[in-house]
């Protein structure tokens, strides 16, 4: 009789296909980790420089670093941040891109507009992550905010600046003239300027414009306020919002109502802000770098918008004698009282 021979074919060939089943389980429980690992693995030392200006960006850097502990990057174990401190001169900003570029960083993190452009300027290969940037459509630094298609992604400031002018009309209506310092060789702010005198032309009211390309010509802007303005806007500048306590002072010895970008100028005693909170844009911008780091490529990722909240002063309106409705408070997401 075959049974006996049959019966240990049949057992051989039984054991055959377990065995392919059972390697091709492992081969399976392999190929898995290895993805896993390459895309959420941690484990490895990310190196992130930072490039800023002014030291008015430094809350972003704040929340950027907490908003990637969150998400699992422990500072000292698996990722590290190079960052001198703010470089304080515009025409320094590329020297300290490069320096970042020359110590092979995964990632660098543009705080500002004029540092997003002197990264992008200077490398087209490191994934860069702007923190915030005005417009990076019109400075022509990505080919479509939904899809960049560059080395550059981040955070923009939509259309606030204009709703922001429009704020401070609101709380002060008898405003016909407004002092405006700017730096006429930040691409930034005259693309900015351009969309406030667009503004202000059709509200009627005069801008009286006055350059501030360093530290002395803004010394000599906040001493010499015009006698006969009614207000003073500041554009988002890194520079001049970085003397935003001298800014504050100058306008309430003057008793003007003062707008400046950010929730920290309305904390150092600017009237009101219509605009972006830093720190949040920090976060916003670290899970970005998260999706970088996963191996997301960094063109694919879509140019975000911040958020924006109305900030008010009511200690300041008292000091310059600005009264404000209730109407007008209560939509306001931060007021600083004292």
């Amino acid at each position: 009789m075959n049974h006996p021979k049959l019966l240990l074919q049949m057992l051989k060939n039984q054991r055959s296909v377990f065995v392919q089943l059972l390697t091709g389980l492992l081969l399976l429980l392999v190929f898995n980790l290895t993805a896993c690992g390459s895309s959420s693995d941690q484990s490895q030392m990310i190196t992130v420089g930072v490039v800023n200006l002014a030291s008015v960006h430094e809350p972003i850097f704040d929340g950027f670093k907490d908003g990637l502990t969150e998400l699992g990057y422990v500072e000292g174990e698996n990722i590290t941040y190079i960052y001198d401190g703010p470089v304080g001169d515009v025409a320094k900003l590329e020297a300290a891109v490069q320096a970042l570029v020359d110590q092979d960083v995964d990632l660098i993190l543009a705080l500002s507009t004029p540092g997003a452009l002197a990264a992008m300027q200077v490398t087209q290969e490191t994934p860069i992550i702007f923190a915030p940037m005005v417009d990076p459509l019109r400075a022509g630094l990505v080919s479509n905010l939904a899809r960049p298609d560059a080395n550059g992604t981040g955070v923009q400031w939509g259309l606030s600046e204009p709703r922001r002018l429009e704020w401070l009309l609101t709380l002060a209506p008898d405003i016909q003239k407004i002092y405006l310092p700017y730096n006429p060789d930040d691409s930034a702010a005259t693309t900015i300027l351009e969309d406030i005198q667009d503004t202000a032309d059709k509200l009627g009211i005069e801008l009286v414009l006055s350059e501030a390309r360093n530290e002395d010509e803004i010394t000599a802007v906040i001493e010499n306020i015009p006698e006969d303005a009614d207000a003073m806007f500041l554009l988002p500048d890194s520079l001049l919002v970085s003397r935003m306590t001298e800014f504050a002072e100058a306008a309430v010895a003057h008793k003007l109502p003062l707008t400046a970008p950010g929730d920290t100028t309305v904390e150092a005693g600017g009237l009101m802000s219509y605009s972006m909170a830093f720190y949040p844009i920090g976060q916003q911008s670290a899970r970005l770098a998260h999706q970088i780091f996963q191996g997301v490529a960094v063109g694919d990722l879509p140019v975000e918008t911040a958020d924006f909240f109305l900030g008010i002063n009511l200690k300041t309106a008292n000091a310059i004698e600005l009264e404000i409705s209730d109407d007008i408070l209560r939509q306001a997401n931060m007021i600083v009282r004292e």
